[in-house]
């Protein structure tokens, strides 16, 4: 089918969260699509930018530069002799969209671009692309998941080597097949791992080999005895040793290691246990005796009540009951109560129900670290009843919390009891690494989970359940919520939720996996119209941005400057994991780490693919997200689904997640340059997949909808090209056709917005901030536009698109819309057909 477009009256409006202006709505008109010729190319061709997987029949979008204006793909599977050419859908000098053959079996994809004069240098697909590691240790006979792409295809068995950085030996490790797939190997290094000694990963999926990029250390081999499931639990001392004997005057205090807080000889105040007499002094003696040579302090069954008595945990110990059941420990009403686990390493809490009493919000902390990092550290078979104080609190490294079931009450922390103020969720984690959050529970009411500047993550198998119970009945104060894109303004006299807030925030993250987890809501339903009421959001704006761009000056094979924004050394916005993303000029869409700075000039951590040229934009961002498994997740009655919210995103997969009466999915993305506002920036997105989703409206009160959307807020023009290549693929969403409207209407959408903000008057230059979508294999029952476009969308594809509406239901297939103060072109460069 060729192109096509269909005219329609529509509005469009962007939501921007809290902390922002206000915005005037866009107004989109009736359009019809328009196709230009491309600019010859000026230099040899390059691909920047493709996908990691194809599949036969999938289309392929890929980019780059000097494409010329009739570019030539080839692809080569690896069994054959020959190359054939592929069929172009649409192109420019930057961008081609081809498809795989059907007739071609999954195979590794050899491609590569002629323009008539040159040829690009070859890339692959369907090549494995290993990541991370689940774990930051090794051990003989220890599972240990690598994550990533293409890991295990098509049935053929994959390998994984370890090779000794130290010796350079290879280590083959066996790969259990039945919990590996494309996105996670599950295996079990070999016998041969050697403490102390760092590993590289090899993997090979059956067509090609890759090499990790991190390492990972070796650990002696151990017992797990608290069942933590990493080697670095082996560590924990937990049983006395040979020279320790109970009551012998003289014996080896060293060795003494278990602690019966009712019963040691040792202790110099032993604990009751009755729920009534204060405990706390005892426990405390405890650890503090525990701590000399590391051990575990057992509390046997029984009540023990700390009253207002903060607990120190100290490196080295572990707080252990003989069963969650049977022994419990209580603190408050007053304050300060609580814990405070020490920095240190080898510390937890196993076997314990642990119970803050108050429901006043007193400022108790449950447990928290002072700010300072803590190391290898667990919570195991805990019941915690946070009561309305604060969360947990943690920060550092090393980090197991699993099979515990964490609640909190309706709480007004950081607030104001009497004037129903304040309030904070149950989970507060902040710079930790290596962190395995596996098999919890979590019931709460107010506020939300924050998850922020994690690195090496694991979030799987947990029940997350929001009470509706936090809530207000609406007054003038907040009818005034009622944002001018949310259709369902607040009414006075409706119960309302009190406070923002979502399931699960995750802020700037690396190697991060969020995949199992079923995502709920108790008591009710959730209304609010503060625009939030996300499932799971990463959202990378407001006050905490960390971004900056700039125009290049000067520039070399691995280096790039900008002069031009001061006079002398700008103050750059750098933070850990900092990376350079070129998005306009013919070097758009290479990401590149920053190694170093040195006055306006950024060393990065590879060469330049094509070096850009003096007048190109840059940004220089702190991944929102990078490398991020976001899967197999089911969740129902929250407002919005899977969000991803200003900021930079790279290698992200969200995959197989059943939302029903949930929301949908979307990535915001916006250009904000000027420095008057208090978060500049340019949001760049590449190697994004959403694929396999299943969204589903059956109650009408939040629509179903997969949204690409970029804002232009204080720009006149589009700045450079910000989302490539975006694959949305064989997702399925079932609409109420209600209307309704709440961040995005139903069905599959990709689209700009200008904010007019100042009075600026939009420059259309027919060019585009999302390039290159792809929108394959999806279907979408009883909604009322299956596609939405617009302008500033260049080369999308919708492909093999299924149109269902019920008897009664006006549905059509594409809505392709001018934005306001464009001339009369909507998307650009689109195609749609089937084969």
């Amino acid at each position: 089918m060729t192109i096509f477009s269909m005219i329609s009256t529509f509005i469009l409006s962007m939501p921007l969260r809290r902390r922002r202006h206000n915005y005037v709505r866009l107004l989109a008109y009736a359009a019809y699509c328009w196709s230009f010729a491309a600019v010859a190319a000026s230099a040899d061709p390059v691909i920047i930018n493709q996908p990691f997987t194809a599949n036969p029949g999938d289309v392929i979008s890929l980019g780059g530069s000097g494409f010329g204006t009739a570019p030539q793909v080839f692809l080569k599977a690896s069994h054959q002799a020959a190359a054939i050419t592929l069929a172009t859908k649409t192109a420019d000098d930057g961008t081609v969209v081809v498809a795989a053959p059907r007739t071609i079996p999954f195979d590794l994809y050899e491609v590569w671009i002629a323009n008539g004069s040159a040829t690009s240098p070859h890339i692959y697909l369907n090549a494995p692309k290993p990541l991370h590691f689940d774990n930051a240790e090794i051990a003989p006979g220890a599972h240990v998941r690598i994550f990533g792409r293409n890991l295990y295809v098509n049935g053929l068995v994959p390998t994984a080597t370890f090779i000794d950085q130290q010796t350079n030996a290879t280590l083959k490790a066996a790969v259990n097949l039945p919990t590996s797939s494309p996105y996670v190997l599950d295996v079990q290094p070999p016998l041969g791992v050697i403490a102390g000694h760092s590993y590289k990963v090899s993997v090979f999926n059956g067509y090609a080999t890759a090499l990790l990029d991190d390492s990972i250390q070796g650990h002696a081999p151990g017992i797990d005895h608290f069942l933590i499931g990493q080697p670095w639990a082996y560590d924990f001392v937990y049983q006395d040793g040979p020279g320790y004997q109970a009551g012998t005057t003289g014996t080896n205090q060293a060795d003494h290691h278990f602690f019966n807080v009712k019963t040691d000889p040792s202790l110099g105040i032993l604990a009751k246990g009755d729920g009534v007499a204060s405990d706390g002094a005892a426990i405390q003696g405890a650890i503090n005796k525990a701590a000399a040579y590391g051990g575990v302090v057992y509390l046997p069954a029984g009540t023990y009540n700390l009253g207002s008595i903060r607990i120190d945990l100290k490196p080295g110990v572990v707080l252990q009951g003989q069963s969650s059941f049977l022994t419990k420990i209580t603190f408050g009403p007053a304050a300060p109560a609580g814990f405070i686990v020490d920095t240190g390493g080898m510390s937890g809490f196993a076997d314990l129900t642990i119970q803050n009493v108050d429901l006043s919000s007193n400022p108790i902390t449950n447990i928290g670290t002072w700010g300072r990092p803590i190391s290898r550290f667990f919570i195991q078979r805990v019941v915690w009843n946070l009561g309305s104080g604060a969360p947990i609190y943690l920060t550092g490294d090393r980090v197991a919390i699993l099979n515990s079931i964490f609640t909190q009450g309706v709480n007004y922390q950081n607030g104001s009891v009497a004037q129903k103020t304040g309030g904070v969720g149950p989970l507060y984690f902040s710079q930790l690494s290596n962190l395995h959050f596996l098999n919890n529970i979590v019931k709460w009411s107010t506020d939300q989970n924050s998850m922020n500047d994690l690195v090496n993550a694991v979030i799987e198998n947990n029940h997350f359940t929001r009470g509706a119970t936090d809530t207000l009945i609406a007054g003038p104060a907040q009818a005034s919520w009622s944002w001018p894109y949310i259709n369902q303004p607040v009414r006075a006299g409706q119960k309302v939720a009190r406070v923002m807030g979502r399931q699960l925030t995750i802020n700037f993250g690396k190697n991060i996996v969020v995949q199992n987890n079923l995502f709920d809501v108790s008591d009710g339903v959730i209304l609010t119209n503060h625009n939030d009421g996300e499932t799971i959001l990463n959202e990378a704006g407001g006050q905490n941005v960390r971004q900056d761009w700039g125009t290049v000056t000067a520039v070399d094979s691995q280096s790039v400057t900008d002069n031009s924004k001061c006079s002398g050394t700008c103050a750059w916005k750098i933070y850990p994991n900092s990376m350079a993303v070129i998005v306009s000029g013919a070097g758009a869409g290479q990401w590149r780490h920053i190694m170093a700075q040195n006055n306006n000039t950024f060393t990065l951590d590879k060469p330049f693919d094509v070096v850009p040229a003096p007048g190109d934009h840059f940004s220089i961002t702190a991944p929102a997200y990078e490398n991020a498994l976001i899967s197999n997740n089911t969740a129902t009655g929250n407002p919005v689904g899977i969000a991803m919210y200003h900021g930079a995103y790279l290698n992200v997969s969200v995959i197989g997640n059943q939302l029903t009466n949930n929301g949908g999915i979307y990535l915001v993305s916006h250009e904000q340059l000027s420095t008057s506002f208090t978060e500049p920036a340019f949001d760049t997105a590449a190697n994004l997949e959403i694929k396999g989703n299943v969204l589903t409206d059956t109650s009408g009160v939040f629509p179903s909808y997969i949204a690409l959307n970029f804002v232009m807020i204080n720009n006149a023009d589009f700045w450079g090209k910000s989302v490539l290549s975006a694959e949305i693929r064989n997702n399925r969403i079932s609409a109420r056709a209600s209307g309704l409207y709440y961040f995005f209407h139903e069905g599959y959408q990709a689209y700009t917005s200008f904010q007019n903000y100042g009075g600026q008057v939009y420059n259309d230059q027919h060019q585009g901030a999302i390039i290159g979508a792809v929108f394959q294999g999806n279907s979408c029952i009883n909604c009322p536009a299956d596609y939405t476009l617009s302008t500033g969308i260049v080369n999308a594809t919708i492909w093999n698109a299924l149109n269902v509406a019920w008897p009664g239901v006006a549905s059509k297939c594409l809505a392709d819309l001018t934005m306001t103060n464009s001339s009369q072109t909507a998307s650009v460069g689109t195609v749609v057909g089937n084969d």
